[in-house]
């Protein structure tokens, strides 16, 4: 694996980690420098300096390090020809340690022993090819520099440190010990750099194939359709992947150390509660307005992280087909009964307060009488409303769309409500300052409006707030009325839309039932939130209007 780029052009191969390498080597030769050039600089302090030649040569090596380990570092910086620096590097430790052989006494010099720094040196930097080019050099270097000082081809540094020879017999023992150990550490330091070259390899292959499983579970996890949200032992929020971002409202950035039973209560409170069987579903609203159902499913976490990991899944708009299909089964059966049954009560109750009119006119009623005919009246005339509302629902009239600024309609409707309420002691408060354009049915839309008004108002008791909103979120136009009533049970919370379910005394169980067929009507979407005591919330999410036809109707208006 180390020899991978050798038949590349020098200077053209890929380079691995052969700069952090070489970066290395050329801080350990500049503090090798520095070191000797204080070892050279101290005795001439104390003026007790070496020979002017020995000095000079010192002083000559010290440069040629700084010099060498200059050009290095300046070729470093360029990140190329990684190479040739290697190379001279090497070549530059041989110099310099044959240079301080020569001066300390030759083949017996102590300082033979930066030959085998050289060629580790050069096996940390090229591996198996750099100790072997280490260790040539330094054979070779050794025996031209023992031959030519033992033969007189170069002189001592200095007069002073002239020395006899040695014998042949000596000499040969020397060099064979000083060669064979240049071969020994090359050897070695070239089977090391091959293992550890082999161990690299191996970590990179198993980081590679570790950053592929990594890429491949931060891809799944990315990528589901499902909500995926961990907390820790204590409760905080460790991870939202961007579908239970989608589902929340919150990013994961936000979300991130904050405790799951403050930023989600309702989902902390259904999993706090003793699990039933089948998958536990949950009411919540997110951090964007909406209200979601969720099926979810918790799990503590394996290996070394604790806590658990919670899946949850919308099962909002399923729950809306469902809901959907149950009240078209149900409407199936009273439309079939609404036309023919509507005209046969509706005939003779015409007929009966049509008598009770000729009846109540009569002067001969006495006081109790009259007051009977009245209550007969009276409930004859909230008949004919129920009939009236029974045929609104069963033959519903197809919306007449056309853009409408949603926030002017919300604002007559409530001014004319305003009437209905003002003696009963509620504060009526309108949020619906900005235009917001709609497609919607004028009429259908201040009968949406008026119902939940009238609900709103016969929940609330006096002294209590009826609030209405108009804006825009999230694409939409939302209508919202919100009371501070009794709020409505969680068990008819599933109800409140089917027909004739009624709470009140006297209601007839389908002004609710005829919002949602006209909310539906408009492709829209109906929902509620409601807590007892609190007071309940209906929300009404309509299609906006195309900026074109927005902007022709507030010209023709």
């Amino acid at each position: 694996m180390a020899e991978a780029g050798v038949y590349a052009p020098l200077g053209e191969r890929p380079q691995g980690g052969l700069y952090g390498k070489l970066v290395l080597l050329t801080g350990i030769r500049l503090a090798v420098g520095t070191a000797l050039l204080a070892a050279t600089a101290w005795p001439t302090l104390k003026h007790d300096p070496f020979p002017r030649t020995v000095e000079a040569l010192l002083f000559a090596i010290v440069a040629l390090i700084y010099f060498g380990s200059l050009v290095g570092t300046f070729l470093l910086r360029t990140r190329r020809y990684l190479d040739w620096v290697a190379h001279g590097q090497i070549a530059a430790d041989v110099i310099a340690g044959t240079g301080l052989v020569y001066l300390t006494g030759g083949a017996e010099s102590i300082f033979t022993v930066l030959y085998p720094l050289a060629i580790v040196s050069g096996a940390i930097g090229l591996g198996r090819r750099g100790a072997a080019l280490g260790a040539a050099a330094s054979c070779l270097t050794f025996c031209a520099l023992a031959f030519c000082m033992q033969s007189g081809i170069l002189p001592p540094p200095a007069g002073e440190m002239d020395k006899i020879p040695l014998a042949p017999g000596r000499l040969a023992v020397v060099m064979a010990a000083n060669i064979s150990a240049f071969l020994l550490v090359g050897a070695l330091s070239s089977f090391l750099a091959e293992q550890v070259q082999g161990a690299r390899s191996q970590l990179q292959r198993s980081e590679t194939k570790l950053e592929a499983l990594e890429a491949i579970y931060s891809a799944v996890v990315r990528s589901i359709a499902s909500g995926i949200l961990t907390v820790g032992e204590d409760g905080h929020i460790t991870y939202l992947n961007p579908a239970a971002e989608h589902l929340t409202g919150v990013s994961d950035r936000a979300a991130r150390g904050q405790p799951l039973a403050a930023l989600l209560p309702e989902l902390a409170a259904s999993i706090a509660r003793p699990r039933e069987r089948g998958r536990p579903e949950v009411r919540m609203r997110a951090h964007d307005g909406r209200d979601r159902i969720l099926g979810y499913a918790t799990a503590p976490l394996a290996g070394r992280a604790s806590g658990q990991v919670i899946l949850f899944q919308d099962l909002t708009e399923l729950r809306q087909v469902e809901e959907a299909v149950r009240r078209a089964d149900r409407l199936a059966v009273v439309g079939g009964m609404a036309a023919g049954l509507a005209h046969e009560i509706r005939n003779p109750l015409a007929s009966m307060c049509g008598s009770i009119e000729v009846l109540g006119a009569s002067p001969g009623l006495d006081g109790d009488e009259r007051k009977l005919m009245n209550v007969v009246r009276g409930e004859a005339e909230r008949l004919e409303a129920l009939v009236r509302e029974f045929l609104s629902f069963a033959r519903p009239i197809s919306p007449n769309f056309e853009p409408l600024d949603g926030a002017r309609v919300v604002a007559d409707t409530v001014e004319l409500f305003r009437r209905e309420v003002a003696e009963r002691g509620i504060d009526l408060v309108v949020r619906a300052e900005a235009p917001v354009w709609v497609r919607a049915d004028p009429g259908q839309l201040r009968q949406v409006l008026w119902n939940l008004l009238g609900n709103a108002a016969d929940a609330t008791a006096a002294g209590g707030r009826v609030e209405v909103r108009m804006h825009r979120q999230s694409g939409e136009g939302v209508l919202e009325v919100s009371d501070t009533g009794q709020g409505i049970a969680e068990q008819d919370l599933e109800q409140i839309f089917d027909p004739f379910f009624t709470t009140k005394e006297r209601g007839t169980g389908l002004g609710l039932a005829i919002v949602h067929r006209i909310v539906e009507a408009h492709s829209g979407h109906l929902s509620v939130w409601s807590e007892p005591g609190a007071g309940s919330t209906f929300r009404v999410a309509l299609p906006i209007a195309a900026p074109a036809q927005a902007e022709a109707s507030g010209a023709v208006g």
